[in-house]
């Protein structure tokens, strides 16, 4: 078939479209520009920092966080 997802029009009119992997199952459909979405999701690279870090409000005040 073919070796990443496509695009492919769903009905007649072509203002439906549907997301299929290279086994040709269906991923998602919506309008066209929802299908390119979910395209550019699911084929870009994952980040290159492997190093992720949860930014948390710094609180000066310690007892803030603490139930009395």
């Amino acid at each position: 078939m073919y070796t990443k997802p496509m695009i492919f029009p769903f009905d007649v009119n072509g203002k439906i479209y549907t997301l299929q992997d290279a086994k040709g199952n269906t991923i998602g459909t919506g309008t066209r520009e929802v299908c390119e979405v979910l395209l550019y999701i699911i084929t870009k690279p994952l980040s290159p920092s492997g190093k992720t870090q949860l930014l948390l409000p710094q609180r000066p005040n310690v007892r803030a966080a603490i139930a009395i």
